[in-house]
């Protein structure tokens, strides 16, 4: 039997409790041993909540690091402190899983890798969404080839969010809770995008398996929270390298029909899915196939999984390169949005995404430039002689032309 994973959960705000939850569904694999929060008196209270108030209370990750009892950093911070948890807790032997986003900057994720790397510890990024059930069946049925060729890709996240205020001004930025901080681009270090639309990101990255992103165009608006410094709603076309077209539609302003979550199209048939659901429907059948799937708690299964992972070897769902890459396409789509054009994305992940100086060419390309210039270069038919309209006039005297 596997050693009992002794878990330290960095930072006790809202989202340290779908994390607890998912820990308290493996007692006889994990158990949460330690909190650790600036504020000791929010951690305490989750300790008692989660544990009965048997984890230890730390103050500072420092202080959580140097416990030789504990196996595993759950990082449940905001943006701007990943980094240094992340970094302390590969430096002290501990195997990682880190919220979304990874971190707030591409030169922050070099060093990060180059740290979980040099200390060969164990990191998995917190993708919970890729465990649903409807995500890992669409996988499959692209894997497997029933849909053929892909075409085009769309990952959705979007959901009304009354929380931020848009008619009390000042609502948007006040400080003790999770609205202050994401009102506060140096802690956020985004908007919508780079916090809920890293969900739809990698689960768009996922629909593509492997097949690399080249170029990105996003555009950014503030529909409904006027008083957020940062955009609500983001909307990003992803082109891959293979050729197929990429969409990411997520938004803090508005949701969409049936809390569909990923459509796919492809040569022989189409996929549209959300949390517990999939409909499949090739082209020529009468209706699309429905299936329904059992609801999960995607942070259980996920959490799940990293213990197999830390245990037994199982493969990684979300690795460094993948955590990575999600961020280089959230960080393109920005530049491409300030600059009003379509951005390259290197092929290293960590590489800085670049405003294009020509148009990336993909097996499915269709570049119009050379084809434009050809088109307008034929010579018009010379015009008939003959009208083919006829004059006549009208009750009022004025002459208007009608075919003839």
């Amino acid at each position: 039997m596997a050693q009992l994973l002794r878990v330290g959960i960095v930072g006790a705000g809202g989202i340290s409790n779908v994390h607890a939850v998912g820990w308290n569904n493996y007692p006889e694999k994990a158990v949460i041993a330690a909190y650790c929060d600036v504020a000791t008196d929010r951690a305490q209270g989750q300790s008692n909540k989660y544990t009965g108030g048997k984890a230890k209370v730390y103050g500072s990750i420092d202080e959580l690091a140097a416990d030789p009892d504990i196996d595993v950093f759950d990082i449940c911070l905001p943006h701007h402190l990943h980094t240094p948890a992340i970094l302390a807790g590969a430096k002290a032997g501990k195997a990682i899983l880190c919220e979304k986003p990874l971190t707030t900057s591409l030169d922050d994720a070099i060093t990060i890798q180059n740290a979980v790397a040099e200390a060969g510890v164990i990191f998995m990024g917190a993708h919970n969404n890729l465990f649903y059930p409807s995500l890992l069946e669409a996988r499959r049925l692209l894997d497997g080839g029933f849909l053929g060729k892909p075409y085009y890709l769309r990952s959705i996240e979007t959901f009304q969010s009354r929380s931020f205020d848009p008619w009390e001004p000042g609502s948007s930025g006040k400080s003790g809770d999770q609205k202050g901080w994401r009102a506060d681009l140096k802690q956020a270090g985004g908007g919508e995008l780079l916090d809920t639309g890293y969900h739809s990101t990698y689960r768009l990255l996922s629909l593509a398996n492997g097949d690399r992103p080249v170029e990105v165009f996003g555009v950014l608006s503030r529909f409904l929270h006027q008083n957020l410094p940062t955009e609500d709603t983001g909307q990003v076309l992803v082109r891959f390298e293979s050729g197929v077209v990429g969409e990411i539609i997520t938004s803090w302003a508005f949701d969409v029909v049936g809390a569909r979550h990923f459509e796919v199209s492809a040569e022989f048939g189409t996929l549209a899915g959300g949390p517990n659901y999939l409909d499949h429907q090739l082209y020529r059948w009468p209706e699309a196939a429905h299936r329904t799937f059992d609801p999960v708690h995607s942070f259980t299964q996920e959490i799940g999984h990293f213990i197999d992972m830390v245990q037994s070897g199982a493969k990684n769902a979300a690795p460094m390169a993948e955590t990575i890459r999600t961020l280089q396409v959230i960080k393109g789509a920005y530049l491409s949005a300030k600059e009003g054009q379509w951005v390259t994305l290197p092929e290293e992940p960590t590489g800085a995404p670049v405003v294009r100086s020509t148009a990336v060419s993909t097996p499915s390309s269709n570049i119009p430039g050379p084809m434009a210039r050809s088109i307008r270069s034929i010579p018009r038919p010379a015009r008939s002689r003959t009208s083919p309209c006829r004059k006549v006039s009208s009750s009022s005297g004025r002459v208007r032309s009608r075919p003839a």
